[in-house]
């Protein structure tokens, strides 16, 4: 493994009445993965391709490899890089001591704190970190040659690009492969391409301005899907499945919250929907406290509710992350999830769409 990477780019030519799944962003959640798998009844003939983030941000991150050297021994599986999959590239001697640290010390969940505990190593700030991940490389070495393996780009019966980040042009793939695999907001700077691009990485629900939704999108105006459903990074967040059979796309998705039955109609009066989040540089003030939420609003004057622990206030700064004003219609029958109960309001999940509910209701609804 080299400290940079040349971009490796794979034409696939596969039988395209095989059935393909596509996931993303799996981001060391083994358990989740598993689920996935189960719920996409994934077997022996079919296709899997797995478009980077398979590490970083969740607990088992040598475990989830563990499994995938496993599984990749015993079906068809193509694994694509992500930028959290990079972290053991730039932990090779010698090391940015500042950025190791962060990932060691501030970030946690990083699968060098995993390596350090295998290793029963005391990870702190006076440490001689190029000895440390050293160490890491020579004792990990199965794990640096497995993500080394990954490609950037697979283009897939010269249909189908994928990519974790995102690619502007098929026909100028960069020398390396820094900006495909960190492509911020790239769906909505894609322009059409004849292919269809299918990418991780950045949050759906970042993109959207009404009703909150982690569910993939589909732009065939521009030939891109995007399929990262904020698993480990969202507090409503969850793993997509995308599948393709016959030329036809459908989508499964799960997550880990436990669903409940609505027992009587919750239904409160709508207004316009919106959704303000700081990813895409959206300009929100702070409004006052409401309970566990801030009431925010954007340049035109929307209000929207953030929960609280999706509020960064620094100095005269002010971000806010997945606000919203959607109060969830709820009928008697539906299967829903309870995300976070606060006051006043309920974060709600139905069908891959969030909203809120007063929790009032919601209390009522359970007795």
């Amino acid at each position: 493994m080299q400290k940079k990477k040349k971009t490796s780019v794979l034409h696939l030519n596969l039988n395209p009445n095989s059935r393909f799944l596509f996931i993303s962003d799996i981001h060391a959640d083994k358990e989740l993965f598993k689920m996935a798998l189960d719920k996409a009844d994934f077997k022996d003939d079919d296709v899997l391709f797995i478009i980077g983030d398979v590490i970083e941000k969740g607990e088992n991150n040598l475990d989830l490899l563990d499994y995938l050297l496993e599984l990749k021994e015993k079906y068809q599986i193509y694994f694509l890089a992500g930028n959290c999959d990079e972290v053991l590239r730039y932990i090779i001697p010698p090391v940015d001591k500042d950025n190791f640290l962060y990932y060691a010390i501030v970030k946690g969940n990083s699968i060098v704190n995993e390596m350090a505990n295998k290793l029963n190593i005391k990870l702190d700030y006076n440490m001689d970190v190029d000895f440390v991940c050293d160490l890491f490389h020579r004792e990990f070495i199965k794990y640096y040659n497995f993500i080394d393996e990954f490609y950037d780009v697979i283009i897939l019966n010269d249909k189908y690009v994928l990519v974790h980040g995102g690619l502007d042009d098929v026909s100028n793939i960069p020398e390396y492969n820094n900006s495909l695999l960190k492509y911020d907001g790239f769906y909505l700077k894609a322009k059409y391409s004849p292919y269809i691009r299918i990418v991780g990485h950045f949050p759906v629900v970042n993109y959207t301005t009404s009703i909150p939704c982690n569910n993939p999108i589909f732009d065939f105006n521009r030939n891109v899907i995007s399929i990262d459903g904020g698993n480990k990074v969202k507090l409503s967040g969850q793993l997509n499945i995308l599948i393709l059979e016959n030329e036809k796309f459908s989508f499964l998705y799960v997550d880990k919250y436990p669903k409940q039955i609505c027992k009587k109609n919750i239904i409160l009066p709508l207004s316009k929907p919106c959704h303000m989040d700081s990813y895409l540089g959206n300009v929100i003030y702070k409004g006052e406290k409401l309970g566990d939420f801030y009431v925010v609003y954007n340049e035109i004057g929307e209000k929207a509710y953030a929960y609280k622990t999706n509020v960064i206030i620094d100095k005269d700064k002010f971000f806010c992350y997945d606000a919203t004003n959607y109060m969830m219609p709820l009928r008697k029958g539906d299967r829903y999830s309870i995300i976070i109960k606060a006051w006043p309001f309920t974060i709600v999940k139905k069908e891959g769409y969030i909203g809120l509910v007063s929790t009032r209701l919601v209390d009522a609804d359970e007795v």
